[in-house]
């Protein structure tokens, strides 16, 4: 049982990491001036404006309660609504895997502590994730564009995703520079979080050792 319970906490920790980084990264909508250099402002929008579409477009994706994506100073086409539609259901498989991941971990963590002061699972789950961004940035840094395309190559089983700018002209203001600082930030957080996990497990493992010496 305890086995069966750190491997699933390990693996939930890692979901919940990597879920939750995503959420995060995507909800600071306040980043949005710095990490969109090179956008086209073909309609003259304000920053204000600018700033209020991005969060319309963030929201929706994040959010399973907004069910309608309205920009009220851009167009938008049916097949540019839908390509946002399909990617909501993407990044909801991000945020409420991330969510659920990190309810089991905190359930079976708090019960592998208290019945067998384990802190093993913390470390696991911490390793396992920071693989992930080390192998992902790698191809990122090659290569972005060729990343890029084929991430919704994979991830998409239409060309929707490839807007018009004549009929979709959100595209413009959703530069090449906001996806890629938007994904290293991801996988910075990432890594972040995997190290304070790590370390925490070693403190808390070396904290239950040192209390079974003193009952001994």
């Amino acid at each position: 049982m305890k086995r069966a319970a750190s491997v699933l906490a390990s693996v939930a920790v890692a979901g919940a990491i990597l879920g939750n980084s995503v959420t995060a990264v995507l909800a600071a909508t306040f980043t949005y001036p710095w990490f969109s250099a090179g956008l086209v402002n073909n309609y003259d929008l304000t920053a204000a404006q600018m700033q209020a579409n991005y969060d319309r477009v963030v929201h929706y994706s994040l959010f399973p309660w907004v069910s309608e994506l309205r920009l009220d100073t851009l167009p938008m086409s049916d097949s540019g609504r839908q390509h946002f539609a399909d990617a909501k259901d993407l990044f909801q498989v991000f945020v409420q895997a991330g969510l659920i991941c990190l309810v089991i971990a905190l359930v079976l963590g708090i019960w592998l502590w208290r019945r067998h002061r384990s802190s093993g699972f913390l470390i696991a789950g911490g390793i396992i994730t920071l693989a992930s961004p080390l192998l992902i940035a790698i191809p990122l840094m090659i290569n972005f564009d060729r990343s890029f395309v084929v991430f919704h190559e994979l991830f998409f089983d239409n060309d929707l995703w490839i807007f018009d700018p004549r009929t979709d002209p959100i595209i413009n203001y959703l530069p090449e520079s906001l996806f890629m600082r938007n994904a290293f930030a991801i996988l910075v957080l990432m890594i972040v979080l995997s190290v304070a996990v790590i370390i925490w497990g070693r403190w808390a493992g070396r904290r239950a050792a040192r209390a079974r010496l003193s009952a001994e």
